[in-house]
């Protein structure tokens, strides 16, 4: 009987994420997977671009620019109709070390996750699989199967099922697994491309239908477009059919080599009722699948293992209350919803049904250009950068327009000020404290400081913001505001606690209530 700490099911790009998050937090774990090698992996992966804010995370990792060398950026993503373009959303400018979706292949994520799990002292276990899962007891009760045929029961501490939409893990804990039916198929392939790359990503409307177009290194597009009920797979057919359907569709002069590879599959969007299931837990297409619209799918379950890997630590760790992993279930849900939110609107814009229907569509995105919708909203949905925990109290495109930072929100300092003399990182597994002096530099300002510090001891890192430059201070002000405060962040750059700066045992009751733990009395 084997006890590993965490036992994750399932060796893909989310769960290697996973794996090494909670290896670099000092968190052993044990990582399996049926295939029989990662050579065997599939190298034609459907996901095709990382956005900004996984960008962002994946610095935590180790490997974001070495995954960034690899991959084509993309800085803005354009609408066309027609040949013409509509509008575009921007990615550079925004507030990121990385204002661009990366163009790569999730295969190419997988191989530099893979190794550095190795550097981590880890690695997947291939040709063990899941065969049954008993959790009715106080722990996890699992049974592997090995590739000899052998059997093995292991009671882990935690079990996660990142086994893909078709979780082995989800269904043998009978978990539903409800999704509105998505009766069409998609065709994928990658193309040699020759022709005017006129965005990164380009969004193309035709009366034949929709063409997404991803521009990848070296040459290479990837295609996709929508297989109708009755209609002949689009996997099928020569090269000059897909040509003409370019043709079509841009009625821009490019030029398609023979594919890469090129497939026809059907998706199964679906969210779990529940993500968590006493001591096991969902992530990534085992937890939630959605159309494959817009790049967006893989980029939330790589946010779901950095949402749960500091709190899975913390608790395995440190001794936090494991009510806190309650909060993976109820943040990661509303993002899921958010992200849908936003495939639903493109999937409303690909399809008009009338020339009309068209011409309507056509202007409504054009206006949204001139408006600086597509800036001001788009963008940060699209980038993942503007989806918040915050509760949604209005409508998700009115939320992007909001200066001021709420609680649940990511903030974004952390991730632009690198050349910033004075800028505070991010621990891997702890909260920071911020004090932020507000529009000017109150006269008593050091001893408020000092008396934060005191009050936080040696339990989280206290910066004081104070200590950039005007051009710093100047970025922060809009999201802080024009008063001295205390903004509590968590390991994910998520705001957690804003209080009076003169108020730190706000944000220590705060940490109490997330930790399950107790301020002592001097610091109150």
């Amino acid at each position: 009987m084997s006890t590993p700490e965490i036992l994750i099911v399932g060796g893909g790009a989310v769960g290697s994420l996973l794996a090494c998050d909670l290896l670099q937090q000092g968190v052993p774990v044990r990582l399996i997977d049926g295939k029989p090698s990662l050579e065997e992996s599939d190298p034609h992966s459907r996901a095709v671009m990382i956005w900004p804010r996984v960008l962002e995370l994946l610095e935590k990792t180790g490997i974001a620019e070495e995954l960034v060398s690899r991959g084509r950026p993309a800085t803005d993503v354009s609408f066309f109709s027609r040949g013409r373009r509509l509008g575009t959303v921007p990615m550079h400018g925004m507030d990121t070390a990385y204002p661009f979706g990366l163009g790569i292949v999730q295969r190419e994520l997988e191989d530099l996750l893979w190794a550095r799990l190795a550097e981590l002292g880890g690695r997947v276990e291939c040709g063990t699989e899941l065969h049954a899962l008993d959790n009715s007891g106080p722990l996890p009760r699992a049974t592997l199967r090995h590739r000899d045929g052998t059997r093995e029961e292991t009671e882990p501490q935690w079990l996660i099922g990142a086994d893909g939409a078709g979780s082995l893990t989800r269904r043998l804990l009978d978990i539903p697994y409800p999704g509105l039916p998505f009766p069409l198929g998609i065709s994928l392939g990658d193309f040699p491309i020759s022709g005017p790359a006129v965005s990164g990503v380009e969004y193309h409307y035709g009366e034949t239908g929709m063409l997404p177009l991803v521009h990848l290194p070296d040459g290479v597009c990837r295609l996709a477009t929508v297989v109708l009920p009755g209609e002949p797979d689009w996997s099928d057919r020569p090269l000059a059919d897909w040509q003409e359907m370019v043709d079509q569709r841009t009625s821009l002069p490019y030029e398609l080599g023979e594919p890469l590879w090129k497939r026809t599959y059907f998706p199964r969007p679906g969210v779990a009722e529940r993500f968590r299931d006493g001591r096991v837990i969902l992530v990534g297409d085992a937890a939630h699948s959605v159309v494959p619209l817009g790049g967006q799918g893989l980029n939330l379950g790589l946010q779901d293992a950095v949402n749960l890997g500091w709190k899975l630590a913390g608790v395995v760790r440190e001794g936090w209350s494991d009510a806190l992993l309650d909060s993976y279930d109820s943040e990661r849900r509303q993002a899921v919803e958010q992200v849908r939110t936003v495939i639903r609107t493109e999937m409303e814009l690909s399809a008009p049904q009338t020339p009309e229907d068209a011409a309507r569509r056509d202007e409504a995105v054009a206006a949204a250009e001139r408006s600086g919708f597509l800036r001001k909203v788009a963008a940060p949905l699209m980038s993942q950068l503007g989806l918040s925990y915050a509760p949604l109290e209005e409508p998700l495109w009115r939320s992007q327009l909001k200066r001021r930072l709420t609680v649940g929100d990511r903030v974004p300092f952390f991730h632009s000020s690198r050349t910033e003399p004075g800028s505070p990182v991010l621990d891997r597994s702890a909260h920071i404290a911020l004090l932020w002096p507000g529009e000017g530099l109150p006269e008593d300002w050091t001893a408020v400081a000092e008396r934060a510090r005191a009050a936080f001891g040696e339990r989280i890192a206290v910066h004081d913001l104070a200590r950039l430059t005007d051009d710093g201070r100047g970025r922060l002000r809009a999201g802080f505001g024009p008063l001295p405060l205390i903004a509590l962040v968590r390991p994910d750059g998520h705001l957690a606690r804003l209080a009076p700066a003169d108020r730190p045992q706000d944000c220590l009751a705060h940490l109490d209530r997330l930790t399950g733990r107790s301020t002592p009395s001097s610091a109150k």
